[in-house]
């Protein structure tokens, strides 16, 4: 219950902060946003930020940034975010992917979100 509660809170964060983020689209089209969640190979949560990171790094992602509730980073029109809950036995990423393009976000959000499952500690 505790973790449903937890994730439910992050990805309410997530779209409110990715909302006042994305500038406003000037056409009558819509913002498409996907989030999806996967267990990650450590249950530290400062080294599934370090995933999150390395992940947005090597997929070329511009304006990467990490804080502590969050890596963000942007591809093209699509702007992303991946923050980290500690849930047992293992961490779960929660990626939150908002575009323009329908498909385009969709892509980004199933590669980052499968990136960071295959991730594996050192």
């Amino acid at each position: 219950m505790r973790r449903i509660i937890s994730t439910t809170l992050l990805v309410a964060a997530a779209i409110v902060l990715i909302g006042t983020v994305m500038p406003s689209s000037r056409s009558a089209e819509g913002v498409y946003f996907y989030w999806a969640q996967t267990g990650v190979n450590t249950n530290n949560i400062s080294t599934c930020y370090s995933f999150a990171e390395t992940v947005l790094q090597y997929e070329s992602f511009a304006n990467v940034r990490r804080s502590p509730g969050e890596v963000t980073g942007s591809k093209g029109g699509t702007y992303a975010a991946i923050t980290c809950v500690g849930t047992s036995p293992r961490a779960t990423a929660v990626v939150a992917a908002v575009g323009n393009q329908n498909s385009e976000a969709a892509r980004i959000r199933d590669l980052l979100r499968d990136k960071i499952r295959g991730v594996i500690h050192p």
